[in-house]
């Protein structure tokens, strides 16, 4: 008598994006890639206050027009340069960063868990930490709840590798806190950076894991000023030198965008840093697997919401609607914990 598999039972439909993205966690198979703007929000409460801030603190004269940082930061770049000053493209980071380290201690001055003994052993430190170092010392964002850091819940999950264009270290702090030894490293977007050591150095053979996991920072990171990727010259360069050195981005990492289903978080379609990262790291990786991806977005209106679908569409990303990344996140957690 011959033998049959023709019992088995189809399954009545195909997973829903959460039931795809949350089997490929138990795998270790997806990469979360987390937004500079998303991160500022959770360390500085809000990064539209934090763009206004520094537009004022550099007094940008194009309020009445939409900008965002880079914006702002070219100008004052080519402004400073048009008085007469010579260029110096790592003074303007500098400056940038001085303003985050002044917004962090503003911050604190308002922060009633913060001591003023505290915050003036702060100010005296402020010259020699870095704007990561100095949150973490502030506890922002707070490390202790979920509710307020839902990169702790990131955290949770037992992936191998993080993408971020952020420049700070708050997903390695969250990282640490749930007990793992998070490797950072940022992209050598441009020549100068090649010398900077880093834990990845030339090693082809490097595979992070869920203990060990490797944050890569896109747009460099703010210990190393010069990496930053801040005006919108910088931008622009990043996508000329990485479309033109396929080592500039390390092959772990160009392994994992083929590999691995991407959720992205916290991005927009009109920020800089998303159109850079979609246009010049994710569409042009190389061929691999068709996996479903996920693009979180926030409520809009109906003519955008069908754009961005067919936008995203080009790299076959399914668009979620939410409220804020923070209900995304949790969802995604509490379905993986299921």
């Amino acid at each position: 008598m011959g033998f049959s598999f023709k019992g088995l039972a189809s399954p009545s439909q195909d997973k829903s994006w959460k039931e795809t993205i949350t089997d490929r966690i138990q795998n270790g198979k997806v990469l979360p890639i987390i937004s500079n703007s998303f991160t500022d929000d959770l360390a500085f409460r809000s990064h539209r206050a934090l763009v206004d801030g520094w537009a004022d603190y550099v007094e940008y004269p194009l309020i009445e027009q939409q900008y965002e940082l880079p914006q702002i930061t070219q100008y004052e770049n080519i402004n400073k340069a048009g008085e007469g000053q010579s260029g110096d493209e790592l003074q303007i980071k500098e400056r940038y960063l001085e303003f985050l380290k002044q917004a962090l201690l503003y911050l604190a001055q308002e922060d009633p868990d913060i001591s003023d003994d505290f915050q003036v052993e702060l100010k005296s430190q402020a010259q020699e930490l870095s704007v990561s170092q100095l949150a973490k010392k502030l506890n922002y964002p707070n490390l202790e709840s979920w509710q307020t850091n839902p990169l702790l819940l990131l955290a949770e999950l037992p992936l191998p590798i993080y993408l971020t264009t952020s420049y700070h270290s708050f997903l390695e702090a969250a990282l640490e806190k749930a007990g793992r030894d998070p490797q950072a490293e940022f992209c050598r977007w441009h020549p100068a950076l090649e010398s900077v050591p880093g834990v990845l150095g030339r090693d082809e053979d490097y595979t992070p894991t869920p203990q060990q996991p490797l944050v890569y920072h896109l747009f460099g990171m703010d210990r190393h000023p010069a990496s930053l990727v801040l005006t919108e010259d910088d931008h622009l360069d990043f996508l000329a030198y990485i479309s033109k050195h396929q080592s500039a981005i390390h092959s772990v990492v160009t392994k994992t965008l083929t590999m691995f289903s991407m959720v992205m978080i916290g991005y927009s379609l009109r920020d800089w840093d998303f159109r850079i990262v979609f246009r010049g790291v994710i569409k042009p990786r190389p061929a691999g697997l068709q996996l479903k991806n996920v693009a979180i977005q926030l409520r809009d209106t109906i003519f955008e919401k069908e754009f961005v679908k067919k936008y995203l569409r080009q790299a076959n990303f399914e668009v979620v609607w939410c409220d804020s990344p923070h209900e995304f996140i949790r969802d995604l957690y509490e379905g993986y914990t299921r």
